[in-house]
């Protein structure tokens, strides 16, 4: 046992610490080479690598006032749609926020977006865009747009809207111009949605109006039939004055008299208002006069979302970590001029 631990203390099997500072003290003007090297070099690439701002704005569900003025706009159409829900759910708050979120983040709209906004073009002119690069330039930019929840759980209902561009300024102008964007394309597809309830409510009304006016002329035409025939009866049998005592449930009531079966030809004969056989017919009428006064504006300003935070000018840059940077080549410039010199000491120590 003795025999062991002799062996395992002997100074060849130990690190010899003050051969190694020597070493290193001896190397010292190397390690101090390779720091101020390396630490400059840092710099110099903090100072002059791209640097990235993001700009933020916090938003979250409308309120019944932002949608006021679009639901005036389409108040016949509440009073002929029977389930008023149905116009409820388009310009329900939570279903707008959903819709803005989602649009926001589709990459067709951001793909539209960095395409036709001339900051993104004078972007697209600097880095030489050309047909084969244009999908990454694209993707690239397209990560860098994005709404997220910050805290899903407690605030489901809070959305963060970020942009990043190469300075402040570029930032806020960029998220703002997006913003715009995904609030028109919202109204514009609301407004579309509303005009196709519109549409749809007209063509189901112009169908029944269709049908009822075709079953109002049948009618018209078999009463017409009728009295004709009551009249011939009626001449033949030369009643020309009402008969009091007959049955009116008479297929054929020539008991009217040859004289009101003659007026009453007369007048079914004249007769263009077929809601007196189908009095549905004039609400349908009401109904359709309704939906065409309906004129929606397509500019109208809606307020799909509330913000909480405006679009804000960052004041601090995310890209590049400058004081980081700077502290990791002055770390790695140590740590390599520690490497050389202890190489360099092993390999005269082989040599010899």
């Amino acid at each position: 046992m003795s025999d062991i631990q002799a062996v395992n203390n002997s100074p060849s099997d130990e690190i010899d610490l003050v051969e190694l500072v020597k070493t290193l003290w001896q190397g010292k003007v190397t390690i101090a080479i390779c720091t101020i090297v390396f630490t400059v070099c840092a710099v110099i690439y903090a100072l002059t690598a791209q640097q990235w701002w993001t700009s933020k704005a916090v938003i979250t569900a409308g309120q019944y006032q932002n949608t006021a003025n679009i639901r005036s706009q389409v108040t016949n159409l509440y009073a002929v749609i029977d389930d008023s829900s149905k116009i409820n759910n388009v310009l329900d708050s939570e279903t707008l926020l959903h819709d803005y979120v989602t649009e926001f983040n589709a990459f067709d709209n951001k793909k539209a977006f960095i395409e036709n906004n001339e900051i993104m073009k004078q972007y697209a002119d600097k880095a030489e865009v050309t047909d084969e690069n244009k999908a990454r330039f694209i993707t690239n930019w397209a990560k860098r747009i994005s709404a997220s929840q910050p805290d899903k759980k407690n605030q489901p209902d809070v959305y963060q809207l970020s942009f990043e561009a190469t300075s402040s300024e570029l930032a806020h102008n960029l998220l703002v111009a997006y913003s715009k964007d995904i609030s028109d394309k919202v109204r514009d597809e609301l407004i579309d949605a509303l005009d196709a309830k519109i549409s749809y409510s007209q063509q189901i009304l112009q169908a029944n109006q269709l049908a009822l006016e075709a079953s109002a002329k049948q009618q018209l035409a078999n009463e017409l039939i009728k009295t004709n025939y009551a009249l011939d009866m009626a001449k033949s049998a030369d009643v020309t004055k009402p008969l009091a005592e007959m049955n009116n449930n008479e297929l054929f009531q020539i008991q009217l008299g040859t004289a009101a079966l003659a007026e009453k030809s007369k007048v079914l004969d004249k007769i263009k208002d077929l809601s007196i056989f189908a009095p549905k017919l004039g609400i349908i009428h009401t109904k359709l006069e309704l939906l065409s006064q309906i004129k929606l504006d397509h500019n109208i300003t809606l307020q799909s979302v509330r913000y909480l935070q405006n679009t804000d000018y960052p004041i601090s840059r995310d890209k590049p970590k400058r004081p980081l940077i700077a502290v990791l080549g002055f770390l790695l410039g140590i740590m390599l001029g520690i490497a050389i010199v202890l190489l360099k000491s092993a390999f005269n120590k082989s040599a010899k």
